[in-house]
């Protein structure tokens, strides 16, 4: 018997763009990750292509850039309590404090743990053909970590739990959240920049791409799980693609005095539909009002994602966005004789509207009907499944940046280039709603970067951290539901609280409309993250 979940994949978060603070992590590619992600005034390779079109306006011929950041994410997760009894159960682990959590994800094109994040680009001033025009072509990878493999820290080691196969192993308590996600958003772009006057740059930007999602979670497979008993859970399986995926950016540069450059920047927000398949598996618990279940696919003619769906496959959609970011900076520039650059330092500030209704509450629907079994086999419609929206509770978020080099000249034309940032960015989640399967903690940016330059050619490395401490989400309520003494909610007097009011996540209990989705908080304890970043990159021109 299969369920396939109404909203089993709004744990998916995707990154779409660069030098923003929030859930994106600073900079794109090498040289501007390594000033923190101070860069929208300073850029002025194909770095520009993500950060800020005008920066193409400084490239003379045709440049062609190859820059990289290499991630890993870091995170452990510690809920507060303990596993509940479960009723006519004896198992090993009742009554046991939940035990560590960590990301172990190792991405497909990865290295180990690392995922590099290119930028590949090539811009040109077309021989000066039309004076004042550059004109780029490229690719990015945005700058984030979507992966999750998450693991339990058990006898010494850190175990992947496997559903349905050892009810006295315990089960994950993150498993409500995430188990196990994959991600990636590529965005083709072309941009160009026009020298206005010799002190004012402008550039646009505009992307078409896919995103593809793939992510495992478990919900509720009955209306009364509160005590969380695996046998009544159910593992769900998505697998999506958006095929097409559009956004564009507008950027400016403005120079009121040699030694001083002032820059914005502004990207669209990126709306993704993704259509695929759910696959899933249940717990021998899973029921309605004491019967088994099972889902057909909705009749083409009525559904609402997409047709040809399976019993073992149903369609499903997710629909979310990536929010809209706006930068703006200052640049004081050092410069030595005859005007040659000596040094800069650079601040950006910049804001991002996770608190847009479909950045914050993702969308879900899986085109599918529900039929309860009898003791012969009939079976009976229930009900179709509904749309779901999945809360995350994000909402907008602030950064600051400071970053700058210094550069050590060797010979006419060749430098040695040092560079560091430091930066810091709000938390997207509000209080209580950090989460396994999304980053939403504050942050602080620590970054250095060194590069050579030559006459027709530039290599770039770089490295850094970004710190997020132990931070909290507060709160110990844990319904115990009719098995265990009635109490419900966490409001008091068997209260719960109004769905907008909660502080956290509840499981998914696609059986259940999303207005009455049960209180039952699965993400109250302490998250505990850190990034290491590597960049590489190089660029040549001519």
């Amino acid at each position: 018997m299969k369920l396939h979940a109404v909203a089993l994949v709004g744990c998916v978060l995707l990154p779409a763009a660069a030098n923003a603070g929030g859930l994106f992590l600073p900079g794109s590619g090498a040289v501007s990750t390594s000033r923190a992600g101070a860069a929208i005034a300073s850029v002025d390779d194909g770095e520009a292509l993500s950060i800020n079109p005008a920066g193409l306006a400084k490239t003379k011929g045709t440049t062609i850039t190859l820059s990289m950041a290499f991630i890993n994410y870091v995170m452990e997760f510690n809920r507060r309590g303990t596993y509940d009894p479960i009723a006519d159960e004896a198992l090993p682990y009742e009554g046991m404090a939940y035990p560590t959590v960590k990301n172990d994800a190792s991405p497909p094109l990865g290295i180990g743990r690392y995922q590099p994040l290119p930028v590949f680009a090539v811009a040109s001033d077309l021989g000066g053909k039309v004076p004042g025009l550059t004109a780029a072509i490229g690719v990015f990878a945005p700058s984030g970590y979507p992966f999750r493999d998450m693991c339990t820290e058990l006898d010494g080691g850190c175990k992947r739990y496997t559903f349905n196969a050892d009810y006295n192993q315990p089960p994950p308590p993150q498993r409500y959240d995430i188990v196990k996600q994959e991600g990636a958003i590529v965005l083709p772009s072309i941009a160009a920049s026009y020298r206005i006057t010799p002190d004012l740059d402008v550039g646009a930007r505009f992307s078409a791409g896919w995103a593809d999602i793939k992510s495992t979670t478990m919900i509720w497979a009955n209306l009364d799980n509160y005590s969380e008993n695996v046998k009544n859970d159910a593992e769900f399986t998505v697998d999506a693609t958006d095929k097409l995926i559009m956004g564009w950016g507008l950027g400016l540069t403005f120079r009121p005095t040699p030694v001083i450059e002032l820059a914005a920047n502004y990207s669209s927000k990126i709306h993704i539909n993704a259509k695929g398949s759910a696959t899933s598996e249940n717990g021998p618990g899973a029921s309605i009002n004491g019967l088994p279940f099972i889902i057909l696919p909705t009749a083409d003619g009525a559904a609402r994602c997409a047709t040809g769906g399976t019993r073992e496959a149903q369609k499903a959609c997710i629909e979310f966005e990536l929010p809209m970011t706006a930068t703006v900076g200052g640049r004081y520039k050092v410069l030595g004789k005859e005007g040659r650059l000596r040094g800069d330092i650079e601040l950006n500030l910049g804001w991002e509207n996770w608190g847009s209704e479909l950045a914050s509450d993702y969308r879900v629907v899986v085109d599918g009907d529900v039929y309860a079994v009898d003791a012969n086999n009939d079976q009976a419609f229930v009900f179709r499944l509904k749309d779901n929206p999945v809360r995350h509770g994000l909402q907008d978020t602030f950064s600051v940046r400071l970053g700058g080099s210094f550069r050590i000249p060797q010979g006419e034309t060749n430098e040695i280039i040092l560079r560091g940032g430091v930066g810091h960015d709000t938390a997207a989640a509000k209080q209580g709603w950090l989460r396994s399967d999304l980053d939403g903690a504050a942050r602080t940016t620590l970054t250095i970067g060194a590069g050579y330059r030559a006459k027709r050619w530039e290599v770039n490395v770089g490295g850094g951290a970004i710190l997020e401490g132990s931070p909290d989400n507060p709160g110990m309520c844990n319904p115990t539901g009719p098995a265990q003494g009635q109490t419900f909610g966490c409001a008091g007097g068997n209260m719960e609280n109004p769905i907008a009011e909660r502080e956290g996540p509840d499981p998914i209990t696609p059986v259940s409309p999303p207005g009455v989705q049960t209180e039952s908080p699965v993400t109250q304890g302490t998250y505990s993250a850190h990034y290491v970043l590597f960049m590489l990159g190089f660029s040549t021109w001519f």
